[in-house]
């Protein structure tokens, strides 16, 4: 564990322990609130966490993050009933938001809406499926009275706090105060839906946010729950604390990550995603008319580049730069979470937007893929792809695509060569392919539909 990790987990203990009298319903709220959000824009404090001597500030020196996972596991442990209640005349309820991206096929095949509850965070979320859909917004509750009582007491508490180095700050306080709000009107929401609704299990796609409240809430009530992992482990703050009844992961890296972290037994359980179901699948475009619509060469082949904003545009730059003087490819753009011509599309202008096209569209029609270390590396390996990664250190990495070798890099020019040789030489094209399936039989060791396997946890969990 370096500085930078320990100082984090130090921080948000402190953190936890500092607010943990701040209730409501029985549950301690500092333990609710999303932490890496009140600190998110403090860039003082992200800088500090590099920096040893900022351990002098902490009252908590985490030297494992096994260490944090226990609290959050006796934290549990004191809200859970003795024993799951076994409620298979209940609907298995979804809570729907940007992360859990369910194909509708998955619904369609798996799910019976007679038996099932979509519960939707936001209005902006596109799921059509013939399953019954509420949205959170349809619950309203009564909880302003509660809200300034308990906000009044975190004032309190920020005025004997008035020298500590996060707390001291306004863009905390606020964020906190706000995050307060939330979490009590989350707290009551969920309450108010397993009231009206008989539930034999819930489905969230991380226990960050609201999906942490319906965890505990859910616990508190005997309802199993299921998180499914909404991407890889790459940064491991976005993945601990584990809370979920059941974290159905993508395969051996998450079992043996999580289990390091000393979680309890039985609460893990190689899913993979149903979204990557759709890797396996046939096109559903033809290799010429995707061509023809984006405007690309059909005598060449085409490399995909998936970026993320213009984060790090300078080494994309320099990696484009590189292949471009020894390869004559087609080069397509997909920038992450937008769909829109791209500052590297005007920059270079052989290179091709992907427009709207679906991930799962794009794949199958490309020959080879780069990628920042995102979960789009993962689903091109498993559309059986190519794959480069370039690489930005966070210290905060997990490590997930180390195994790839040589085929993730730090230094672009670096890995431009790779994908040239890769191109001109079959030897080395060979030697990528052997270690996309050496990785894949760790990472993603279950090729069989994930959502036939995610309807059989949850019927092992409710019968």
């Amino acid at each position: 564990m370096n500085t930078y990790v320990k100082n984090y987990w130090s921080l948000y203990l402190d953190f936890i322990q500092d607010f943990e009298k701040l209730e409501y319903n029985g549950f301690s709220l500092s333990y609710i609130v999303h932490f890496p959000s009140l600190i998110r824009k403090n860039t003082e404090i992200w800088n500090e966490l590099y920096n040893e001597e900022f351990a002098g500030k902490l009252r908590n020196q985490v030297k494992d993050q096994k260490e944090f996972q226990e609290i959050f596991n006796k934290y549990i442990q004191s809200h859970k009933k003795k024993f799951l209640v076994k409620n298979n005349d209940g609907k298995v309820i979804i809570i729907a938001d940007r992360l859990i991206r369910i194909p509708r096929k998955t619904f369609d095949d798996y799910f019976d809406p007679l038996e099932t509850m979509i519960i939707m965070t936001g209005t902006k979320l596109d799921m059509t499926t013939n399953i019954p859909t509420k949205y959170i917004s349809d619950y309203k509750s009564e909880t302003k009275k509660a809200i300034i009582q308990v906000e009044n007491q975190a004032r309190a508490m920020f005025k004997s706090y008035e020298a500590h180095h996060l707390y001291k700050e306004e863009n905390f306080k606020n964020l906190f105060l706000n995050k307060i709000s939330a979490a009590i009107n989350q707290i009551e929401i969920i309450n108010t839906i397993l009231d009206e609704v008989s539930a034999s299990c819930i489905v969230v796609s991380s226990t960050n946010h609201f999906g942490r409240v319906v965890a505990l809430v859910a616990t508190k009530k005997g309802i199993p729950t299921i998180c499914m992992q909404h991407g890889i482990i790459g940064n491991e703050f976005g993945f601990i604390p584990k809370i979920a009844t059941v974290d159905a992961v993508y395969g051996n890296f998450e079992v043996d990550w999580y289990n390091k972290l000393e979680v309890p037994k039985g609460s893990l359980e190689i899913i993979g995603h149903p979204r990557f179901d759709q890797a396996f699948k046939p096109p559903t475009i033809a290799r010429s008319e995707f061509d023809n619509q984006l405007g690309l060469d059909k005598g060449k082949k085409t490399l995909l580049i998936v970026v993320r904003g213009n984060r790090n545009i300078g080494k994309w730059k320099i990696l484009i730069d590189t292949i471009s003087t020894k390869l004559n490819l087609n080069i397509l753009i997909k920038d992450f979470p937008n769909d829109t011509p791209h500052e590297l599309n005007k920059e270079f202008p052989f290179v091709h937007s992907t427009k709207t096209f679906d991930l799962y569209d794009i794949l199958p029609n490309v020959d080879c893929v780069v990628s920042y270390t995102s979960t789009v590396a993962l689903e091109a390996m498993l559309a059986d792809k190519p794959v480069f990664i370039l690489h930005n250190k966070l210290p905060s990495y997990t490590g997930y695509y180390n195994s790839l070798d040589e085929l993730v890099q730090i230094d672009p020019k670096k890995l431009g060569e790779l994908i040239i040789k890769y191109f001109n030489d079959p030897s080395w094209e060979s030697y990528v392919k052997k270690i996309r399936e050496d990785f894949l039989r760790y990472a993603y060791p279950d090729f069989s539909m994930s959502g036939e396997r995610l309807k059989k946890l949850i019927n092992r969990l409710t019968s």
